[in-house]
């Protein structure tokens, strides 16, 4: 099962990822708010509560630690993310055009032109 694109082991390594680069304090501080990193409802919920935070993007950490591979993956996995948003818009906005069409000539076909 798939939720914004991402399988729940991608949720769950990005909460994990985002969790690892805040403070001892702002740690402590989202699991008082909940911050829990199994099941699939908690751990939406737990990238709704870090998200609350806006910590740094999970690129700029990696970078600021010297991690260059870790880096480039996030950055491969943003692009791949947007690919896939797109494709879904260009198959709506096709989708939708054929039903407008089809519905452009159904009313041509039951309105004459003069």
């Amino acid at each position: 099962m798939n939720i914004d694109g991402m399988s729940y082991r991608e949720w769950q390594k990005r909460n994990s990822d985002t969790f690892q680069i805040l403070t001892k304090a702002q740690q402590q501080s989202v699991r008082q708010q909940g911050y829990r990193n199994v099941s699939w409802q908690k751990v939406q919920q737990s990238w709704k509560i870090l998200q609350q935070l806006k910590p740094p993007s999970l690129f700029d950490a990696k970078l600021k630690k010297g991690d260059l591979p870790g880096a480039i993956d996030q950055s491969i996995l943003g692009a791949e993310q947007v690919q896939d948003l797109a494709k879904q818009a260009k198959s709506n906005l096709k989708r939708k055009r054929n039903q407008i069409q089809k519905r452009a000539d159904e009313v041509l076909d039951k309105y004459q032109l003069l």
